[in-house]
């Protein structure tokens, strides 16, 4: 760092003129420049030592590549990881001395109207820029030398206690702020999934509705229809269809069930005893189906004024219809006269709960669930056996820079916590301790079933004119292996919130206690029935629960945890005492600066909170600490900023890319036409995007310029952050090359130019506050030294940054090392921002608390929310009749849970051994029952293709089948016709070399007939992704992949080889050609990080000799970019998986 950063003799910077702008400018004849660009004399002098004259390129040795595929002989068995293994080298970008020596090649070309490029800077703060370079080679490097930030390091002496003030301007925080409004592409509608449930269904229960043998809770009754005969089975399922799609009425279904049993009893094969035991009620059928929802969902009465919580055993009995609080004068209920005669309360206000202990008690009796549950112990690390927690410091000195940390028990966390924990909270010290009853203390996943869960909160709107906005609560099971722990089946809906409005702090306590009850109850142990093995056997066993964390978007962390707001300037941050106006300086985003927080004494300032008695003093104990009291703090092990990871998806994606392009480029002008030649930015940008070809089931793609504004989607945003900085090269170049010169502003009356000027002057009064708060005022810069950098490398630069930073973080498994450099790459990206007066969002401070939480909780797939974002989208689909005070809200809950209980039937029912046509039937029945939801349409296919990969999902964890699927349409291929015979002859040779496969010639043992034996089909996919032939109107959108890690082909055709009589003879196979490197070695300005990006450049349209490979070879998908060079015409692929 420049000393000028350390030199406190000056009161503040110098205001000079640029002296880029008085010194005349020449000709620059370095490497970069080639004599075509004008410098000034300083840029001049650096550029001949940074970037000397290069010697004259020299050629490679012809095609390499091309040359081996010619010559290929697919005579080893291990042909199909030979294909491209021998071949990486064209992965990477070799210098450019190393590249054909060829007019035009990118070290001599020039750069058109360079000279004519740097318009008039006609705005404010036109001379506070310096004119420099920005290598994009190099990423960590310096701070830019402002000596107007001298002072960014310093954070001041310790900060005095102040009461807030909410004095912020709200555009500060304001994505869409200076974007004009443009074309938005409409959200689609997706099919809403009726269940036709409510309370009608209350109403019409009559007093002999009641079954004198009802199983109610006993645990035995779930499931035992499986031990019945199929017949009576069948029975149960099809009144429970009659129920959920056609809204058959419970006495209906009683004379169903009746008239279904005279009808077996004729049936001499089933047993009598069966039949005699035949439930005879809905409630019945249900309980021993397993779908009986009763048991997990009770409906509380809440005040409709002051939101206090009643139960249902209360509102049945109670002699008072008005709430109990002394200052409330809220009813509670009315009575209700039915048409039966008899008379009902019903309540003013409701919310329906489920039980966590039901559910999971529900989730042990499943087939393979307790099993699961188990896959994540290692022997090497003995899990198997009890042992003591390992604190963080421990697993730190042991840890292996470059082992991957992928699953959540690969963090420290997991193995962290203690079982048996108490929290004891002293009224007269005010100290609250965690103490173990066990001794010596035993980790908590170490117990043969401790369960760790996540919690996820949320609010959304419920209807369509989004003016109704409910808040859900759902709890996931971590032991689950990650692919299955976010499926709809594995979740829980605990708590719906009533809308219109979110609840204030009390409201939100009291709906939260009866879950944080149970919770505590799971914490302590509860017996379960757990169901092992198949055949299934059922054993009572101690079950154990515990809240790890808590999984939400930052507003819903800090409304939970009881934290202060992002407006705060004391206490806006959950993780450490950083002031809100120090984000005006990098000194914000210096994370060795930090002062964390102190679990332990924010825990006791919320237990303070709670014990004071005047709203005052608890107000003014809140605005010096930003803690109070939350239900979640009754959780021992609980602690609001150790338990609440960042959330990837908003902070990365909703967060700091949507600022990035709207406010960092887009609104400040960056795009801006530049006056010589008529290349438009923003023209170029949307034109690069316009011709990117990506597989055809991403269907929300990157927000072209101009349509930024309104309702831009997470995945949008992530598939932006993916390739952002390619169509950005497309806008920002000159020729082939980002050139060293500035975006004009427009003039003094342009949108973009008023923008600035307001962003500079909320920049100004922030750093004011900032600087006085450190007791140095007179340092704070001038208003016009805060104007943003207009340098167009400076920006690339940045953009690449931060593409790179994500491309490394968001993956499903990460090294230490990777996230150390990947955070390094946050902080350097925050605080240039900063350096260069680009004003940044809270977002990017939380940014840097991500290193800690990755290695506490493993990759950002165990902490995101992606899962839970398409729960709401699911329950809101729901189907509803739009009636307020909790009647939507017990809609929404009874249908998740119908939902949930019919997939997890119809999970049942596909695990029986021997399957008849008459239990086909039935499972078809119960699609039916399904067709419509939601998860059909985000599958784009039929909901049988839903259900069949989330069994390929489990049973991909136990090896049981390959994880392939083809398309059902197909036909019998001529392999002669289309040329192909020798290729699919050979492949067949080296894939079963025993088995004596023989063409035309020599007869061995079996004979590959030309017609008859392989079929052609439109697709295929592997592990969940679909490749698709080149040929077939159903597969060309999909016909782009790579093989063997990152070798990006283009699939012709695939194909189903099938030897009749030889049941272990089928090969699902594609014929692919190869892409082919380039001839001349392109030079973009992301070569350097091209393997962390994904990206790798290849001849334009040219695509090698047909092969053939396993379907089992495919690795990914990639976004294909057409780029134009002046030496040439290059295709550019970036991978799209992570």
């Amino acid at each position: 760092m420049s000393s000028a950063f350390g030199d406190t003799g000056h009161a503040g910077p110098s205001r000079q003129r640029s002296h880029h702008k008085i010194r005349p400018h020449a000709y620059c004849h370095c490497a970069k420049c080639g004599g075509n660009i004008k410098q000034n004399a300083v840029v001049i002098k650096d550029h001949q030592t940074r970037y000397p004259r290069a010697p004259t390129p020299v050629a490679v040795e012809g095609d390499q590549l091309g040359a081996a595929m010619r010559q290929m002989n697919y005579d080893n068995e291990d042909y199909p990881n030979r294909l491209v293994n021998e071949h990486e080298e064209p992965m990477r970008s070799p210098s450019p001395q190393h590249v054909y020596s060829l007019p035009g090649s990118p070290p001599e070309m020039p750069i058109d109207g360079q000279h004519d490029l740097q318009a008039d800077f006609d705005a404010p703060g036109e001379d506070m820029e310096v004119d420099r370079e920005y290598p994009f080679d190099n990423l960590l490097g310096d701070l830019d030398d402002r000596p107007n930030l001298r002072f960014i390091d310093y954070v001041g002496a310790e900060i005095e206690e102040e009461l807030e003030e909410d004095r912020h301007d709200d555009a500060w925080f304001d994505e869409d702020f200076g974007i004009p409004e443009g074309a938005n592409d409409l959200e689609p509608q997706a099919q809403r999934f009726d269940f036709r449930v409510g309370e009608e269904f209350e109403e019409l229960i009559q007093p002999g509705d009641i079954d004198p043998d009802d199983e109610g809770n006993n645990a035995g009754a779930e499931h035992r229809a499986f031990q019945e005969h199929a017949l009576i089975r069948n029975a149960y399922i099809d009144a429970y269809v009659q129920k959920v799609i056609y809204g058959a009425t419970h006495r209906a279904l009683k004379h169903q069930l009746k008239s279904a049993r005279r009808t077996i009893a004729a049936n001499p094969v089933v047993p009598r005893e069966d039949i005699a035991g035949m439930a005879q009620t809905i409630k019945t059928a249900e309980t021993r189906l397993g779908v009986n929802t009763d048991q997990i969902i009770t409906t509380f009465t809440l005040c409709p004024l002051c939101k206090r919580r009643y139960s249902p055993e209360y509102i049945a009995t109670t002699d008072e219809e008005t709430c109990l609080n002394d200052w409330c004068e809220g009813v509670l209920f009315t009575v209700r006269n039915l048409a039966s005669g008899a008379r009902r309360r019903v309540s003013k206000l409701t919310y329906p709960f489920a039980s966590p202990i039901a559910w999971l008690k529900h989730m042990l009796r499943l087939p393979g669930i307790s099993e699961l549950m188990q896959t994540w112990r290692d022997d090497e690390r003995n899990d198997g056996e009890l042992g003591g927690p390992i604190p963080s410091e421990e697993w730190m000195q042991n840890l292996d820079l470059n082992t991957p940390i992928a699953d959540i028990s690969d963090g420290w966390g997991w193995r962290s916590t203690s079982a048996g924990l108490e929290r004891r909270y002293d009224q007269h010290t005010g100290n609250v301790i965690d103490e173990s009853i066990l001794d010596p203390p035993i980790r908590f996943v170490s117990l043969p079933y401790g369960i760790s869960l996540s919690l996820n909160t949320d609010w959304f709107q419920a209807t369509k004119e989004g003016s109704y906005s409910v808040g859900a609560c759902y709890l996931a099971i971590n032991n689950l292996p990650r692919h299955l722990r976010f499926l709809r089946e594995n979740v829980a809906l605990c708590i719906i919130m009533p809308g219109p409005n979110e609840p204030n702090h009390y409201a939100l306590d009291q709906m939260l206690e009866p879950l944080i009850d149970e919770l505590l109850e799971l914490k302590q142990g509860v017996q379960m029935s757990v169901r092992r093995g198949d055949p299934p056997v059922y054993e009572e066993k101690i079950v154990h629960g515990e809240l790890s964390q808590h999984l939400a978007d930052l507003m819903a962390r800090i409304k939970m945890g009881g934290g202060a707001g992002l407006k705060s300037e004391l206490n806006f941050c959950l993780y450490c005492h950083s002031r809100l106006s120090s984000l005006s300086v990098p000194a914000g985003y210096i994370r060795d600066s930090f002062r964390f927080r102190d679990p332990q004494q924010e825990l006791r300032n919320a237990y303070e909170w709670r014990s004071l008695p005047s709203h005052e003093e608890r107000k003014r104990l809140f605005d010096a600490t930003g803690n109070r009291f939350t239900a979640l703090h009754n959780i021992p092990g609980w602690y609001t900023a150790s338990s609440s990871p960042p959330d990837a998806m908003h902070l990365l994606y909703l967060g700091a890319t949507n600022w990035i392009v709207k406010q960092v480029l887009v609104a400040p002008g960056i795009f801006n036409k530049r006056r010589a030649g008529p290349h438009d930015p923003q023209a170029a940008f949307n034109a690069c995007l316009e011709s990117m070809w990506v597989p055809k089931n991403f269907q929300r793609l990157p927000p072209k310029l101009g349509q930024t504004q309104g309702s831009v989607k997470a995945d949008q945003w992530k598939l932006t952050s993916r390739i952002l900085y390619v169509p950005l090269y497309m806008a920002l170049r000159d020729g082939d090359a980002i050139p060293p010169v500035f975006a004009p502003p427009g003039n003094r009356n342009s949108t973009s130019v008023k923008h600035c000027a307001l962003r500079a002057k909320n920049l100004h009064q922030q750093r004011q506050k900032h600087y006085r708060a450190t007791g140095q005022p007179d340092l704070c810069p001038p208003l016009e030294e805060c104007y943003s950098s207009r340098s167009l490398q400076f920006h690339y630069r940045q953009v690449l940054r931060f593409c790179l930073a994500v491309n490394i973080i968001d993956k499903r498994s990460i090294t230490p090392a990777e996230v150390a450099f990947a955070q390094e790459l946050l902080e350097l990206l925050a605080k240039d921002y900063l350096t260069n007066n680009v004003p940044l969002p809270p977002n990017f401070h939380y940014m840097m608390h991500l290193e800690e939480f990755l290695l506490k909780c493993g990759s950002v797939y165990n902490t995101h929310v992606w899962g839970m974002e398409r729960a709401n989208r699911i329950v809101s689909q729901i189907n509803h009749n739009g009636k307020s005070g909790g009647i939507l809200e017990g809609t929404f809950m009874r249908g998740w849970w119908d939902y949930s209980a019919i997939q997890n039937l119809i999970n049942i029912l596909r695990s029986l051994p021997d399957r008849t046509e008459a239990d086909e039937s039935v499972i078809e029945d119960l699609l039916v029952a399904l067709q419509g939801g939601v998860e059909q349409a985000q599958q784009q296919g039929t909901l049988l293709a839903f259900i069949a990969q989330c069994q390929t999902a489990y049973t991909q964890l136990y090896g049981m089948h390959e994880s392939i699927r083809l398309s059902k349409q197909s036909r019998v291929i001529d392999l002669e016709r289309f040329d192909l015979y020798e290729l699919v002859l050979r492949f067949c040779i080296d894939l079963w070399p025993d088995a004596g496969i023989f063409g035309p010639g020599v007869a061995q043992n079996i004979y590959l007939a030309p017609v008859g034996m392989v079929r052609n089909h439109s697709y295929v996919e592997h592990n969940g992704i679909r490749y698709g032939s080149y040929h077939h109107t159903n597969g060309k959108g999909y016909c782009f992949g790579y093989i063997n890690e990152r070798y990006p082909v283009r699939v012709e055709r695939i194909l189903h080889i099938e030897f009749p009589g030889q049941v272990h003879m089928r090969s699902v196979c594609a014929v692919v050609r190869l892409f082919q490197p380039p001839r001349v070695r392109v030079q973009f300005p992301w070569d350097t990080w091209a393997g962390h990006l994904g990206a790798s450049s290849w001849e334009y349209g040219q695509l090698g000799e047909p092969v053939v490979v396993s379907a089992t070879q495919f690795s990914g998908v990639f976004a294909l970019f057409d780029i134009p060079m002046s030496y040439g015409r290059y295709w550019v692929t970036v991978a799209l998986d992570s």
